[in-house]
């Protein structure tokens, strides 16, 4: 009898993403656990230089994506919204990451969803979740690939810009985490 391996499709394309980012040639490395009994981890990245490896966790959270509706002033605030139910921060990930598919764009001529990524430490979704209220979740809105608005889960109501939490903008945190000096950085560009 073979041994089957199943991986959330959210997990394998994160991992897809971080081997295209994290190049082996670099040091790097992109782990899954295998033991289902692994809690709070769902992927590992590692950067091996000198001798030394250093490894950080990632938990990954899925959410579904919904078309944007009118508001109350008939107009449609986002293109796309996101939301999580509320989850507890485990505290073996260093960090998060949200998932999500969302429909393309009607004019891009492309019919395959395309993903919307961000990444969170710890302590910044420990503190978001905490804003969140009892019960309720979180929501993001977005019209294109490169904005992420906070929509749902907070008091005030107001719509919080957390673009800066986007995969793309992440990167150089997560290289920072790993030991990678912005010299490396510099290094490595010159090369390619």
């Amino acid at each position: 009898m073979d041994a089957n391996f199943t991986l959330p499709y959210s997990q394998f394309a994160v991992a897809d993403l971080f081997i295209q980012t994290f190049k082996t040639k670099d040091g790097y490395s992109v782990l899954v656990p295998v033991s289902g009994t692994e809690q709070g981890i769902d992927l590992v990245l590692t950067r091996r230089a000198d001798g030394n490896t250093r490894a950080l966790t990632f938990q990954i959270q899925c959410s579904r994506s919904y078309c944007g509706t009118e508001g109350k002033r008939k107009r449609k605030r986002y293109q796309h919204l996101r939301w999580l139910n509320r989850f507890d921060v485990p505290e073996q990930a260093d960090f998060v990451v949200l998932f999500g598919l969302y429909p393309p764009d009607d004019q891009s001529g492309v019919s395959l969803s395309k993903s919307h990524v961000m990444v969170f430490s710890n302590a910044d979704m420990a503190t978001l979740i905490a804003g969140v209220g009892t019960g309720s979740g979180i929501g993001f809105g977005f019209n294109s690939a490169d904005q992420a608005y906070l929509t749902g889960g907070t008091e005030s109501g107001e719509h919080v810009d957390y673009a800066a939490h986007l995969f793309e903008r992440q990167i150089a945190v997560i290289r920072a985490a790993l030991g990678e000096t912005a010299s490396m950085l510099f290094q490595r560009k010159r090369r390619c």
